[in-house]
């Protein structure tokens, strides 16, 4: 009878072994499946910072790109108000070059020329702008 005994005991054994066996397999499955859980979430992590480094870098040189067109822009409607001055200023040009009445004014002012028979007299300036002009030098 004692190997009835020895065989009950062994099988004893054996019917606990399958069952820690199955515990560690799980066990091991399951820090597998947390291992990958984590090798996934870093991989994720990893790409979402650099998904939000290119767009802050593509937004940060879109908006150094706009604030120069901004200042590119107010120089442009600066020298347009310039030039816009300019043609008027040349537009009136036109219209006095063509009236002879101002043709002869300017003659007259700057070159000095006469009708015939005509004398020309310079004046001086008046005495209260002299003094002021006397003031001013010193």
């Amino acid at each position: 009878m004692p190997k009835s005994n020895d065989r009950e005991k062994v099988t004893t054994i054996h019917k606990d072994k399958p069952f820690e066996k199955e515990q560690k397999r799980l066990q091991m499955r399951e820090e597998r499946r947390r291992r990958g859980l984590k090798r996934r979430l870093i991989f994720i992590g990893i790409v979402g910072a650099f998904v939000i480094v290119f767009a802050a870098v593509g937004l940060i040189s879109q908006k150094s790109m706009i604030d120069a067109n901004d200042q590119e822009q107010e120089q442009l409607e600066e020298r347009y108000a310039e030039l816009m001055e300019e043609q008027k200023q040349l537009e009136q040009d036109i219209v006095n070059y063509n009236d002879i009445d101002y043709i002869a004014e300017v003659a007259r002012r700057d070159l000095y020329l006469t009708k015939p028979g005509e004398t020309i007299f310079k004046v001086p300036e008046s005495h209260d702008d002299q003094e002021e002009e006397d003031e001013e030098d010193d």
